[in-house]
């Protein structure tokens, strides 16, 4: 039987590459642990506000390189 390993979303990778639970980086950046937790999923969107939080948080050269994918090139 073969087994796939599951892929985390790449924010709750980055986060637990940092070894941060979710509360706790929600702590850190000041945000709701439910939001945090949908926007890891794909469930809700982050203002640039909060992606600035989480940058301080996570580290902006590992958030710029995790949001490339969504740049519109400019």
């Amino acid at each position: 039987m073969i087994q796939h390993q599951r892929i985390p979303p790449p924010l709750r990778a980055l986060r637990e590459a940092h070894g941060l639970s979710l509360r706790e980086t929600a702590r850190r950046a000041d945000m709701d642990p439910a939001h945090l937790l949908r926007a890891e999923r794909g469930e809700a969107g982050l203002s640039i506000d909060s992606l600035q939080r989480l940058a301080r948080v996570l580290g902006p050269e590992q958030l710029v390189r995790l949001l490339e994918p969504y740049s519109d090139g400019d």
